[in-house]
């Protein structure tokens, strides 16, 4: 019976076999996945996608077959050479499922005749030699009749006759020598012919064997190479990568982000204001005093949602009030070659984060008519601005009573490359509904040079080395005045001119309890989530959405916040969440 034979040469499978029928051979499935044909271990195989690649066999033909790489994160290979969307497959083939991943080799048992080689055909004779062919041999000429006289025959037959028979006989053994001299000139032309076709076809031959064993030499020079540098990116892996090798390799990579959105109610798309009173109040002696003393002629206005919660009381109403906006900037860093970018969801959809009010913003309450409250004592009731009040997340209605009907509007987000004074145009794509993380795209002529993502949660250890790079709005920065050749517009620009900034530390603490109880006696949880606190201090505002690295080169988190008291730590989100993002698979029960 035929069969397909996979032959595990690395990996937690190493000499294990596998089989599987031709007749009844489809495609086989390569992944951590349950549901795949060929399942590897999902905690040591850890460079196996869920659904890695397939072995495909080819309709037309069942002998044949390919192997396609279904989008793997670390890549397929055939015989050390990355398969790009799908390559033809072999026996004896080796595939590797991730640089340095597990190796499978590819085998069909019996071997088809399609794979065995063709039997060469040799020289007809011996060398230099020539077919020949005989003549046809001619008899003598009947001999005269005994008993003749004068030349005639006896029984009447007389010398004419005789001489007649004669020249008949000569003229059919001329025509007959003539007949087989030219059969025989025929075969030996064709044989001539023959045996240059063979000639031609040994040369053929030759030259196609010459041109096979040079291809199998170039293969093989270039599965040496691909197996040369898989060992120095495997060494190079172990030995770890200095935080200036990780800033040399990866800064390109790494983007300044630029941002500025509005409150807008969606029903109309109405720009959203926080409504501001006047500062005065008519006192019933007919006097008019100021309702916080020291402030503005007019002061922000507050509305309580719950017994201990307040918002910012929201109008739309240009007129009456300042508009709720935000500028701001952030970092990110580029993960395919195609444009998508990962950064924090407080940088790409900021109005999902907490609303930064002034250090003066302090106001009055009032009621959903308004109207300023004053307490029993008839004094007007006074509130600081909430700590963490999120605007996408108000509690208010709008006019026709609609619930959650406030969201950002998007005025620009701009993503800027190092030393390049030139913003590209970003949009969302994706935004997490549960993880500070966000996917941006731009569009571009030219690939980009993407980071490499390792999700490493379950094994990252306290105390590991990490770099982080960024955009902090606490760096220097450098300014290039950048003169216009334009002959409609000259007016020269002055434009920032982005360059990350580096910062090292290590792990300081891993939280690692899934935003709800852990499965020990206590019932222990995180309350503010996944994410690991790193003993980075020098960085602060404007790095949100960097990448982190470990120390092989691999971004293994998305830098989020900082905090400051008697000390300074600072936190990153796990990057197994911004890979979540980057599929469609399902993330819930």
């Amino acid at each position: 019976m035929e069969r397909v034979i996979l032959r595990h040469l690395k990996g937690s499978k190493a000499s294990q076999l596998e089989e599987f029928p031709l007749q009844e051979f489809a495609e086989l499935v390569f992944g951590r996945d349950p549901g795949s044909n060929v399942r590897f271990d999902p905690d040591k195989d850890d460079l196996v996608g869920r659904q890695h690649a397939r072995i495909v066999r080819e309709p037309n033909d069942p002998y044949r077959f390919k192997l396609v790489d279904l989008n793997s994160r670390n890549g397929t290979y055939l015989n050390k050479l990355r398969v790009v969307g799908d390559m033809p497959l072999l026996p004896g083939d080796v595939i590797q499922l991730g640089a340095g991943g597990p190796e499978i080799q590819f085998d069909i048992d019996p071997l088809p005749a399609a794979y065995l080689k063709a039997t060469r055909l040799g020289n007809v004779g011996a060398p230099g030699a020539t077919a020949q062919v005989n003549e046809t041999r001619v008899g003598s000429a009947p001999a005269p009749v005994s008993g003749a006289v004068g030349g005639a025959p006896a029984g009447g037959i007389g010398k004419a006759t005789v001489e007649r028979m004669i020249t008949d006989t000569k003229r059919q053994t001329n025509r007959r020598l003539q007949l087989v001299g030219g059969v025989a000139a025929a075969m030996l032309m064709a044989v001539v012919a023959w045996s240059q076709a063979q000639k031609n076809r040994l040369q053929d031959d030759v030259d196609q064997q010459k041109k096979d064993s040079q291809s199998e030499m170039q293969r093989k020079l270039e599965a040496e190479r691909a197996r040369l540098d898989s060992v120095n990116r495997a060494n190079s892996a172990r030995a770890g990568i200095t935080p200036t090798e990780i800033a040399a390799r990866y800064s390109n990579a790494t983007v300044a982000v630029d941002f500025s959105w509005n409150l807008i109610y969606a029903p109309t798309g109405a720009q959203v204001f926080h409504r501001y009173v006047p500062n005065a109040i008519k006192l019933r002696n007919g006097r008019t005093v100021p309702l916080i003393a020291g402030a503005g002629s007019t002061i922000p206005a507050y509305i309580a949602v719950t017994d201990d919660q307040v918002e910012p009381y929201l109008t739309l109403d240009a007129s009456s009030g300042s508009p709720i906006a935000v500028n701001g900037s952030g970092s990110g860093f580029v993960v395919t070659s195609t444009g998508f970018i990962l950064t924090n969801r407080h940088v790409a959809a900021n109005w999902r984060a907490p609303y930064r009010f002034g250090d003066n913003d302090g106001g009055v309450l009032v009621n959903a008519n308004g109207e300023v409250l004053l307490d029993r004592q008839g004094n007007v009731m006074t509130t600081n601005p909430p700590q963490r009040w999120v605007p996408s997340e108000t509690r208010q209605t709008g006019p026709k009573g609609e619930i959650e009907a406030f969201r950002g509007r998007q005025e620009y987000l701009y993503v800027r490359f190092r030393k390049n004074t030139n913003p590209v145009d970003a949009t969302v794509a994706r935004v997490s509904d549960q993880h500070d993380v966000a996917l941006m795209k731009i569009e571009t002529p030219s690939s980009l040079e993407p980071v490499v993502l390792n999700d490493n949660y379950k094994t990252l250890q306290v105390g590991d080395q990490v770099t982080v790079l960024g955009y902090p709005g606490l760096s220097d920065e450098v300014v290039a005045v950048v003169k216009s050749k334009d002959t409609f517009n000259r007016e020269a620009q002055v434009r920032t001119v982005p360059d990350p900034t580096l910062s090292a530390g290590n792990i300081g603490k891993i939280l690692r309890a899934a935003d709800g109880p852990a499965t020990d006696a206590y019932a222990t949880y995180a309350p503010y989530g996944d994410r690991y606190q790193l003993t980075i201090n020098s960085t602060g505002g404007g790095n949100s959405g960097g990448p982190m690295f470990d120390n092989t080169g691999r971004v293994i988190g998305i830098y989020f916040a900082g905090r400051s008291a008697d000390a300074q730590v600072s936190f990153a989100v796990p990057i197994q969440f911004g890979m979540q993002l980057m599929t469609v698979t399902p993330n819930t029960k």
